[in-house]
Order: structure tokens, then C-alpha cells, then sequence
């Protein structure tokens, strides 16, 4: 008689359970979708400029141009790479182009400005200088997935009426909490300048 019990015990906190599991489950879908929004990919462009610090630094220790010398391929194959990568993913490659070429040319930016205030100084800070091809292009090149990833995840978000509205928002929460100044405030609307629409 107890094992009769202790068994029917058993199956009734076990049928509770899976209801408790299949209520939580109907609970989720019945909830609208979160939308993603922009505050990853707004994110990772901001790192992406903070890297373009570095590369102003070690530049300004090498003395190399911010822009690539004539017949250098280094930008176009930076926007190749990712179209390539865009399409093999269901992305495409004109949406991929137009953002990475966006997000060399707000790093340029950051660059020119920064080595123009260092040289009206006389002096850089004494940050340690990382090294352009085994440290800061690799790891300018990791990013191109996380990239890609936020493009494909925020498609319909990018196609949407209030598009430009959820991005300026997102951005403007990001240079606020993280106090970012003009500079890079500006290069970031500089990066994001063609997410929209695409």
C-alpha cells in the first residue's frame, strides 16, 4: 500500500512538472517577440573605434599615414572579405560593402583627428603601441562576424519605418552611459551612416 502510494506520488508530482513546464512554454509564446534592437551593433562599433585608438597610437610612433598608400589593397580586401562572408550567410554583399566601408571611414576619422590634436601638442599618451599586423588587424578582423551577425539579426529592424529613430536612440543611450566624447559620438553616426534601409 505505501509503495502504491509513494508511486502515485511520484507520477502526480511528475505530471505537475511537465504541466508547469508546458504552461511556461505557452507563456513564452504567447508574449510578443522582444525586438533585438541596436545596441549590440552600436556597441561593436564603438570597439571598433576604440581599436582605431590603438592604431592612431601606433601610427603616431611609426610615423605611417592613417590612409593606405597608393596600390595598397588592404581597405578593399577588408570590404571584399565581408561581402564574401555576408553572402555565404543570406546577408548581401551591397549591405555588407556599404557598412564595412562606413566603418573604415569612421576609423579614419578617429585617426585623423587624433593625430591632429597630438601633433598641435607635441605629444601622444604614453599608452603601450600595439602592433599594427599581429595585434590590431586580427583583431579588427575578429569583429567582422560579430558584424555580421548584428546585420542579419536586425534585417527587419533596418527595413523599418522608425529605423533611423531606434538607431539615433540607441546610439545616444551608448555615448551617454559609457560618456563618450564628441569625437567618437561623431564617428559613430559616422559608422552607422548606411544601417538603415538596407
Amino acid at each position: 500500500m505505501q509503495m502504491h502510494v509513494l508511486t502515485t506520488s511520484r507520477r502526480a508530482a511528475r505530471m505537475l512538472a511537465i504541466g508547469a513546464a508546458a504552461f511556461a512554454c505557452a507563456s513564452a509564446l504567447a508574449q510578443p517577440a522582444q525586438p533585438r534592437g541596436f545596441s549590440q551593433l552600436v556597441a561593436l562599433s564603438a570597439a571598433r573605434l576604440d581599436l582605431s585608438r590603438q592604431v592612431a597610437l601606433t601610427k603616431w610612433g611609426t610615423g605611417d599615414p592613417v590612409a593606405d598608400p597608393p596600390g595598397d589593397p588592404r581597405e578593399q580586401e577588408v570590404v571584399a572579405a565581408a561581402s564574401r562572408e555576408a553572402v555565404s550567410r543570406g546577408l548581401a554583399g551591397n549591405v555588407a560593402a556599404a557598412f564595412f566601408s562606413d566603418q573604415i571611414e569612421a576609423s579614419k576619422l578617429v585617426q585623423f583627428a587624433l593625430l591632429a590634436r597630438w601633433q598641435r601638442t607635441g605629444h601622444a599618451p604614453a599608452d603601450r603601441r600595439a602592433d599594427l599586423r599581429s595585434e590590431l588587424r586580427p583583431a579588427l578582423d575578429r569583429l567582422r562576424p560579430l558584424f555580421i551577425d548584428e546585420l542579419i539579426a536586425t534585417r527587419e529592424l533596418r527595413e523599418a519605418a522608425d529605423c533611423r529613430q531606434q538607431l539615433v536612440g540607441a546610439t545616444a543611450v551608448h555615448v551617454e552611459t559609457h560618456r563618450l566624447p564628441p569625437l567618437l559620438a561623431i564617428a559613430l553616426d559616422r559608422g552607422l551612416a548606411r544601417v538603415c534601409g538596407g
